[in-house]
């Protein structure tokens, strides 16, 4: 996304937005943000894994899951 889709994320540009189908979980469906470079290419099916991004400093703290690609192996 070129354009914030949220005020607090207008200086965290450009990022790519994906939806996560969890087939273990009844196909449950997340959207989120894939880490890395936003202009790498991405394919419909390509499987991704979940990181949590902890913000232990905020008030109240959260954790964030975001997506990255899975490294084939």
């Amino acid at each position: 996304m070129w354009h914030p889709s949220h005020a607090a994320l207008r200086h965290h540009g450009p990022y790519v937005a994906v939806l996560v189908e969890l087939p273990h979980a009844g196909s449950v469906r997340l959207v989120g943000n894939l880490l890395g470079d936003p202009q790498q290419p991405v394919v419909i099916g390509a499987e991704v894994e979940g990181v949590f991004e902890h913000h232990p400093e905020s008030d109240p703290s959260f954790s964030l899951l975001q997506w990255r690609l899975r490294l084939r192996s």
